[in-house]
């Protein structure tokens, strides 16, 4: 099911990871919030580690504040963490000392009404790690503070393997600011929802109706029998990416012009499943559709 660009409603920006000085943040919750008001989000999550922000008493300066919470439990395979984050939840579930991933995950999921792994790079989290997870919804596809900070922000070499293995993650694009350096406003979703409410961000959340970005705007993704049409912002590269073996498709073969434009028309072998769009633009800035399960 494939219909984030066809389903009714309007598109919303906002950010779905971020820390204040409730944890180990320097901007405090209000001064977040007028900080991504002002550069036109629409919606904003603080999710501190292990601390819940009352966002019903912040100034909203016309922006939806979703409640979240950042967790981490023990038991990855290099002897990590795997932080997730839950949004819409209140409280901070219980921690235990036998806790597995799964464990404390599954209990964040109870009282959210969305979780997703966060940073899989950043932690060296592998695929292994998250596949027997229940419970998420995706991963981070692209953490801005973990690329501005290390140089490894991206994650789409796990979001595929895990969508290898059957997983039907979608993948998000998040600040995770916490402002020890620049590391605002770089990364964010464009969510299709009917309207700018909590439940209507959350419904669209759970059913994948957006895409993740760094800037980039994808317009639309329309899937024939053997090709997908892409309409997006300036491009220069796109690529339609199917995480088994040999498959997929780029604009390098069909023009070697490097050239920016806002309409692709790429070929798609038959059985090509799933199917997720990526471009790049000029300054080298990528957006991120969620995959596509023709079949």
């Amino acid at each position: 099911m494939f219909d984030a660009f066809d389903a009714p409603g309007q598109w919303l920006r906002g950010n779905l990871h971020l820390h204040t000085t409730v944890s180990d943040g320097e901007l405090t919750p209000q001064e977040a919030v007028d900080g991504y008001s002002a550069q036109g989000y629409d919606f904003l999550a603080i999710t501190d580690h292990d601390r819940v922000v009352d966002m019903d008493e912040l100034n909203n300066q016309g922006m939806t504040l979703l409640h979240g919470v950042e967790i981490a439990p023990p038991g990855a395979e290099l002897g990590q963490t795997v932080h997730c984050v839950g949004i819409g939840a209140s409280e901070v579930p219980e921690k235990r000392e036998d806790d597995t991933p799964q464990a404390a995950i599954g209990r964040l999921s109870e009282i959210c009404e969305a979780c997703f792994v966060a940073h899989p790079s950043w932690s060296s989290v592998t695929f292994a790690d998250i596949l027997p997870i229940e419970g998420i919804i995706g991963v981070e596809v692209y953490n801005h503070t973990c690329h501005t900070g290390i140089g490894r922000g991206l994650s789409e070499v796990q979001w595929d393997d895990l969508l290898a293995r059957g997983k039907r993650f979608f993948g998000l694009g998040v600040d995770d600011a916490h402002c020890h350096y620049n590391d605002l406003y770089g990364g964010w979703i464009m969510l299709k929802a009917q309207e700018p409410t909590r439940e209507a961000i959350f419904a669209a959340l759970r059913a994948g109706h957006f895409y993740a970005s760094q800037g980039p705007t994808i317009e639309s993704v329309q899937f024939g029998e053997e090709t997908v049409l892409v309409e997006c912002s300036p491009a220069v590269e796109c690529f339609a990416v199917c995480p088994m073996p040999g498959s997929g498709s780029t604009n390098w073969r069909t023009s070697d012009v490097r050239e920016a434009r806002t309409s692709y028309e790429l070929p798609l072998r038959a059985g090509t499943d799933p199917v997720r769009v990526c471009i790049v633009d000029e300054a080298g800035r990528r957006a991120w559709s969620n995959p596509c399960w023709r079949s």
